[in-house]
């Protein structure tokens, strides 16, 4: 006996509810927004310039520590402080964990042909007002010494590295430049580099920022200072190629970010007041710095390339 049409009608609905349903299922199996952890971490974290890192990357890399020292052509007290981190710099101390820099900010009405805006706003941010002045890895708590006016007199120059040296060794936040690929640019006096941060370990790395210093490889001979020992900052960049900050959010386990970098270099004419053996300034009369900090200031690791007097 045929079915009446209403009873014909509900079971085609049936199937039809039972048919879109599997469909559904399956769509959603197969496209799940789950199959890719990386993407369902924070929104901040869904960078397409993220990487992935093998399995095999997990573990540590060596820590290196970050002195900056601040200074200026009109500081007295300057050079006999800043003598004290000369052992560090032509030491094998130094490329088994401390690189040195020195930068030039103003001091009184004396003119100093290093002083760059970027080093500037650097010692601003610090709110350093008088110098010589000293900080290892973004911050001196953690080494016992005072934050402003590091007395050098009484050793806590000194005090500052040997505690740095004795501190961590070890860090899951590599940072590798990529030395292939750097570019100086004479003619329009200009760096370009490219770098990558790493996250070895397990855990988010949480927010990162980075800064490049571009360093005087070769010693500069400037007024005061005994010897031409020092290495100077020559451009300090925290923005990439593009004017965006070098920062991240945060930074998920075995994930990597590359970053690139462009600095303007100014000429070495007349920065110096005896003019030293030179010639035409060439990329390896550059050192080049990268540190990468948290959230607190605190300086993880730092990379340097080439960095050493010659």
């Amino acid at each position: 006996m045929e079915q009446p049409l209403l009873m014909r009608q509900l079971v085609w609905l049936a199937r039809l509810a039972s048919l879109s349903s599997l469909g559904a299922a399956v769509l959603l199996a197969s496209c799940t927004l789950f199959d890719d952890p990386l993407r369902e971490l924070d929104p901040a974290l869904r960078d397409s310039t993220l990487t992935a890192l093998p399995a095999s990357a997990r573990g540590t890399v060596p820590r290196r520590h970050l002195l900056e020292s601040f200074g200026s052509y009109g500081c007295v007290s300057c050079p006999e402080a800043e003598s004290r981190l000369s052992p560090y710099i032509h030491s094998v101390a130094r490329p088994q964990g401390i690189v040195v820099v020195n930068y030039h900010v103003k001091f009184g009405s004396i003119s100093d042909p290093w002083i760059t805006p970027a080093t500037q706003a650097w010692n601003d941010a610090k709110g350093y007002v008088s110098l010589p002045q000293a900080v290892m890895d973004g911050s001196n708590a953690a080494y016992g010494i005072r934050e402003k006016d590091v007395a050098f007199k009484t050793g806590e120059y000194d005090s500052l590295a040997a505690r740095a040296l004795r501190s961590g060794s070890e860090s899951s936040l590599e940072l590798r430049i990529d030395t292939a690929g750097i570019v100086y640019d004479t003619v329009a006096g200009k760096i370009r580099l490219s770098f990558q941060a790493r996250n070895l370990g397990d855990a988010d790395a949480g927010a990162l920022a980075f800064r490049v210093l571009a360093v005087k490889n070769r010693s500069a001979v400037i007024p005061i200072y005994p010897t031409p020992w020092e290495v100077i900052v020559a451009e300090l960049a925290v923005t990439d190629a593009q004017g965006d900050p070098l920062a991240l959010s945060a930074l998920a386990p075995l994930t990597a970010k590359t970053f690139s970098v462009e600095m303007d270099i100014g000429p070495e004419t007349g920065k110096h007041v005896r003019p030293p053996p030179q010639g035409q300034e060439t990329l390896a009369d550059y050192g080049l710095v990268v540190a990468a900090q948290g959230r607190n200031g605190t300086i993880i690791n730092v990379s340097a390339w080439k960095y050493a007097p010659r």
